[in-house]
């Protein structure tokens, strides 16, 4: 018999046989937070970047389930699918760089899939400064508070106890979800006292550390330093790290550093360079920032169409959503208006705005 139901079963016989006056129950303890759910809706897999016929380098995923599909990502087969059709298009198509990027969603409970292509003969794509080397102390344990304040962050998502619509953002120049969360704040206020103290060894962490994720983590602690200016000086170079994590998180906080300025704090030549990068993690945040300038100086609107526009109509052309909303975003500061989300309205409107510069030269 099960242990637990004996022990009711005696408890109950005693209280029969002599009865007495029953102390006040002891509070229950409080249910455990259910787990969180890995199980995603599967919206489907588009393809970047590439010169090859498209539908051809869809025919390697095959193996993947039907859109609509529910994935459990806790689970091996679909990472397993994607990596055997990668194998497949790296043997049929032998391109200079490949990436299947997988996007989850939190709202909707969502995943799409990007393949990442760089052809050959496009390399320069994949110019990047040298990975460096070195191996800095985590200054004050800043890093670790971090990854400690990203985990317990995402545990509140996953569990759908925090939205990812919470971003609020009073005391940093970046923040992810629930900055103003009661049960996130004690953990920030680490970030807000000591990063001035110790920004200087945080940039030396980022210029010179060869772990990407340590660079990666001093630039968004870099977002809790005195003035914009300061954070986006610190964080301009990396925009050219040879990895994806601390370059995506040097832009991401330079975009959120940008758009809440009041002019116009860094140059565009990198962040349209960065339009053109390998993944979409690039150009998403490469669109984002393209707005927040754009915004602040419209006298840039001529040279960002004429070097951007093919990329952002790519970009508005997709299903993948951080994809499309980011073009459509800076096409919409680039016209001083919002045609839809029909990219076929915006490739008209850019092609006219083509038309009328060669017209009046």
């Amino acid at each position: 018999m099960n242990r637990t139901l004996c022990a009711a079963l005696l408890a109950l016989s005693s209280a029969c046989a002599a009865p007495r006056p029953v102390a006040p129950p002891a509070p229950s303890a409080a249910a455990p937070a259910p787990a969180p759910s890995y199980v995603y809706r599967y919206e489907g897999i588009e393809v970047f970047g590439t010169r090859q016929p498209k539908a051809q380098i869809l025919e390697c995923f095959t193996g993947l389930p039907p859109v609509g599909t529910d994935v459990d990502m806790a689970k091996g087969e679909f990472i397993q699918a994607l990596q055997a059709g990668k194998a497949r298009l790296q043997e049929r198509f032998a391109p200079a760089f490949v990436r299947t990027s997988v996007t989850t969603y939190a709202e909707g409970k969502t995943l799409a899939v990007t393949v990442d292509l760089v052809d050959k003969g496009d390399e320069w794509r994949l110019a990047y400064a040298p990975e460096p080397t070195g191996s800095v102390e985590d200054p004050a344990g800043l890093l670790a508070a971090w990854s400690a304040y990203q985990t317990r962050m995402w545990e509140l998502v996953n569990a759908g106890a925090l939205s990812t619509q919470d971003t609020a953002c009073p005391r940093a120049f970046h923040c992810f979800y629930g900055a103003t969360d009661p049960r996130l704040m004690p953990l920030e206020d680490r970030f807000v006292e000591q990063v001035p103290l110790h920004f200087a060894e945080l940039v030396q962490v980022l210029r010179t550390d060869k772990s990407q994720e340590k660079r990666a983590t001093a630039a968004y602690l870099l977002a809790y330093g005195r003035s914009r200016e300061e954070t986006v000086q610190a964080l301009l170079p990396s925009m050219n790290d040879a990895g994806e994590a601390p370059r995506n998180a040097a832009m991401r906080v330079l975009w959120q550093a940008q758009q809440g300025a009041d002019r116009v704090l860094l140059p565009v030549e990198p962040v349209l360079r960065a339009l053109h990068g390998p993944m979409i993690s690039d150009r998403n945040k490469a669109g984002a920032l393209l707005k927040a300038l754009v915004e602040k100086d419209p006298s840039l609107r001529g040279r960002v169409l004429r070097d951007a526009g093919d990329v952002l109509l790519e970009m508005a052309g997709q299903r993948q959503r951080i994809d499309r909303e980011a073009a459509l975003q800076a096409l919409r500061a680039l016209a001083g208006r919002d045609l839809g989300p029909d990219a076929a309205a915006w490739r008209a409107w850019v092609q006219a705005e083509a038309g009328r510069s060669m017209g009046s030269r």
